[in-house]
């Protein structure tokens, strides 16, 4: 009867895992990576922050919108007055915080209707660049019918 031979033990820690080849790698490649990394971080970067921009603008022109329907709400209402649509286009305006830089608000009203607009330029993070917005709300004057 032949005797076993005895059990072999792996030499590395992980028997899964392999060591990395340096055999064969290219001196040439040699801070690619850093190079490619130079080129796309201003383009990621860029992106990110045009992203954030439109962002900026979708929410300033929700604002204004809101503010101009709610201001028309008020004054089509019977009995009230064009004045109190812009007030509560106003209150609006600074219960939702400084997203529109320098607004302003004017309306107009006929027999028929009313309408409310809101002007200003949204908050951006470019000195020197501006987006100006401008949203009107009209709405039919509520009368009554006997």
């Amino acid at each position: 009867m032949s005797e076993r031979p005895p059990e072999r033990r792996c030499r590395r820690p992980w028997p899964g895992l392999r060591p990395r080849r340096t055999v064969g790698r290219d001196v040439r490649d040699r801070g690619a990576l850093s190079l490619e990394l130079a080129i796309l971080a201003p383009v990621v970067m860029l992106l990110l922050f045009t992203i954030v921009q439109a962002g900026f603008y979708f929410y300033a022109r929700n604002v204004a919108v809101t503010a101009a329907q709610q201001g028309v709400e008020t004054a089509r209402v019977h009995g009230a007055t064009l004045g109190e649509g812009e007030n509560q286009t106003w209150d609006l305006l600074h219960r939702t915080g400084g997203s529109i830089t320098g607004p302003a608000v004017s309306g107009s009203q006929t027999a028929a209707d009313v309408t409310i607009t809101v002007t200003g330029s949204v908050t951006t993070w470019i000195p020197g660049l501006t987006f100006h917005l401008s949203q009107t709300a009209t709405a039919a004057k509520e009368q009554l019918v006997r």
